[in-house]
């Protein structure tokens, strides 16, 4: 009898613990053991730059390794994710740049213009460039340039009609929770899915490239700041920036198929890579770009279990769990001309690339 009454009493506290009336204090979920985050300190630029990422979580992000003067010396970590690399100071430093605890808790690290894509694109647009861990290679000096453009004709193509491919300039978002997605419909994405999350004031959105491979161009704000998230899906490379009050579309042109973007205000062209305005009124200005983090839809929600997210419910018709471009990422056909081609790697191989002062760098994926 003793034993039934213990029973009993527990039955009932656990019950007691599950009524809705009771309040369910909110908890952190810490994250999981995983791979290894890999760090690795190189020279770009005349800069001292860490580059830290994980192929097992498709992530890579790069930054300046000084900070207030002091070159910093870095570590990957095996476990923490968001974390990924620890320094010298016992400080932990997380994928946006920030030390999230230790002697420099709340500083932050200047993020670096990179982010992945296929290797053709940046072999193309940057001859000769320096490829982590390989030989260089030899590469034409001159091109011929259009009038007025400041890129080379030979990369310049034409792939659709001016604003025929639709950018998305009221996006409509959802809070995900798993368990209220209908198990027969199931969910858009996928745990392989890649996705762009931008963090801004506070503020964190995701935008699917399930979204971007059909518009390419998506106008919206996170942290009070006005952005464009554009992806290019014949390169497979994302960037975001600030738009002030200005709407970006999609050209239709591209450079060594890259998109270009043109502004709704003076109608000049931009260069995804660079952000930078290659033909029209505003030639030779540089937009400002912002820090993104590019990683699978599985990853994420690992971190963040219920992300504000970009709806598949967008009014627009489209297709978002497929492909617009059919096998495009698996095959060996490149649509478009490139300026230039390099063999070193194949060239829909998805590397990490980081742009600064016109100079880029690539790295393979497996070196992380």
């Amino acid at each position: 009898m003793k034993y039934l009454s213990l029973w009993v009493v527990l039955v009932t506290l656990i019950c007691v613990g599950c009524s809705a009336d009771v309040p369910v204090p909110e908890t952190t979920i810490p994250a999981s053991p995983g791979p290894k985050t890999k760090v690795i300190e190189d020279w770009l630029a005349g800069k001292h730059i860490v580059v830290a990422g994980s192929k097992a979580r498709n992530v890579v992000v790069a930054f300046e390794r000084e900070l207030n003067g002091v070159l910093l010396d870095f570590q990957g970590v095996d476990r923490g994710f968001p974390v990924i690399m620890t320094d010298a100071s016992g400080t932990s430093w997380d994928v946006w740049g920030r030390a999230v605890n230790g002697p420099l808790a709340g500083s932050q690290l200047r993020p670096l213009n990179s982010g992945m894509g296929y290797w053709f694109v940046f072999s193309a647009s940057y001859p000769g460039l320096e490829l982590h861990g390989a030989e260089g290679t030899d590469a034409p000096l001159t091109w011929d340039t259009l009038p007025g453009w400041s890129v080379p004709e030979a990369g310049v193509a034409q792939g659709a009609d001016f604003d025929e491919i639709e950018a998305l300039d009221d996006p409509q978002f959802i809070q995900y929770h798993p368990f209220e997605i209908s198990p027969d419909a199931g969910f858009y994405l996928t745990d392989e899915d890649l996705v762009v999350v931008v963090r801004i004031n506070g503020e964190t959105k995701v935008y699917p490239h399930a979204i971007l491979n059909w518009h390419e161009i998506i106008n919206d704000e996170v942290g009070g700041i006005p952005v464009s998230v554009t992806y290019s899906p014949l390169t497979g490379t994302a960037k975001v920036w600030e738009r002030d009050s200005i709407l970006y579309g999609v050209s239709g042109l591209i450079y060594n198929n890259n998109m270009l973007a043109f502004d709704r205000f003076t109608e000049s062209f931009w260069w995804q890579l660079e952000g930078r305005c290659i033909f029209g009124g505003l030639q030779g200005e540089s937009l400002a770009l912002r820090h993104y983090l590019e990683t699978t839809w599985g990853t994420w929600t690992r971190v963040d279990p219920s992300p504000v997210v970009v709806s598949d419910l967008q009014g627009s018709g489209y297709a978002y769990r497929d492909f617009p471009y059919g096998d495009y990422p698996s095959n060996g056909h490149i649509t478009y001309p490139l300026l230039f081609e390099d063999n070193r790697l194949p060239p829909k191989e998805r590397v990490f690339a980081i742009i600064a002062d016109g100079i880029c760098k690539v790295y393979p994926l497996s070196d992380f």
